[in-house]
């Protein structure tokens, strides 16, 4: 019995050996260069580069889906020959691809980062496909003269109410002749012990642009999946810019109660200006019907 059974199981596993890459296609895909690297662009200018895409199994054609991450309106600047859906055909080991940054005439002086990323996709059936990846990283400078410095100078985590997300706010100051802002960020949400992480969020948008030399104040919101309540919590939130940690903090903040009245007082304290302008608007408005109306009556 021992020799039958052994056997049995050294064809089961040359089936499976010789088989198997039959059933799983997965073949290397990549992207030559991997960068887009425009250093000295002027307002009107237009630059191109081709890039490849590189595969070593060139046997089948390959649905290629392309994806642009670049901040707006800058991500109107750049195109690609190809559109953002094509097909490598079969036998083609390198791809070109050329892609174009069209400078607007208006332009100012700027610094941005961005990425295209190449998918493939499934293009048979019966076959248990890999998808594969590749990504061109872009790098763009508008002007000659760029002058980068900038500094957070204040990161805090304002209290806020039962069933909120957290907030931060940012006092960001740019000593720079461009303008910057933030590129990414990362909260987490720990117990009031410091112990347990309790939630994690990663944002890439909605960061305000601080002008070239000028100092802005503002305000983050961090969805979570978490509720809130009532209580003491940690907070840690880290902001990135070209995939580097700038700035950084890690405090305590503290979650109220929620109330009609809690909620008001702190609108008006936040939003007190305008309603300053809404209410000198209104005497005014008052002021003027009756001067208008005495007027009238002294006819």
């Amino acid at each position: 019995m021992r020799p039958i059974s052994f056997i049995a199981v050294s064809i089961a596993f040359v089936a499976v050996f010789f088989f198997m890459p039959a059933a799983i296609t997965h073949a290397a895909f990549g992207v030559s260069p991997p960068f887009v690297n425009a250093d000295h662009l002027v307002p009107g200018s237009t630059f191109t580069q081709t890039i490849y895409l590189v595969r070593d199994n060139a046997d089948q054609d390959v649905k290629i889906q392309a994806s642009l991450q670049l901040a707006d309106p800058i991500k109107n600047w750049v195109s690609f020959d190809q559109g953002s859906s094509f097909t490598i055909p079969a036998g083609m080991h390198q791809f070109p691809v050329t892609i174009s940054v069209s400078v607007p005439k208006d332009a100012g002086l700027g610094i941005y980062h961005g990425s295209l990323t190449f998918n493939t996709a499934p293009a048979s059936a019966g076959q248990v496909t890999i998808a594969l990846g590749a990504q061109v990283e872009i790098n763009l400078t508008i002007g000659n003269n760029v002058y980068e410095n900038y500094v957070v100078q204040r990161m805090t985590f304002p209290d806020i109410y039962e069933g909120e997300n957290p907030l931060v706010d940012v006092k960001f100051e740019n000593d720079g002749n461009v303008p910057e802002s933030f590129d990414s960020a990362v909260f987490e949400l720990y117990d009031q012990y410091d112990t347990v992480r309790l939630a994690y969020v990663q944002k890439n948008d909605g960061f305000p642009t601080t002008p070239a030399f000028s100092v802005k104040d503002y305000e983050l919101e961090f969805p979570i999946d978490f509720y809130m309540g009532v209580g003491q919590y940690w907070g840690f939130v880290t902001f990135y810019k070209n995939h580097q940690a700038v700035a950084s903090q890690k405090t305590v903040f503290n979650v109220l109660r929620s109330d009609w009245w809690s909620r008001f007082i702190r609108y008006v304290a936040k939003e007190w200006i305008w309603l300053l302008i809404a209410l000198v608007l209104l005497v005014g408005i008052v002021i003027a019907i009756v001067i208008r109306i005495r007027r009238s009556a002294a006819r």
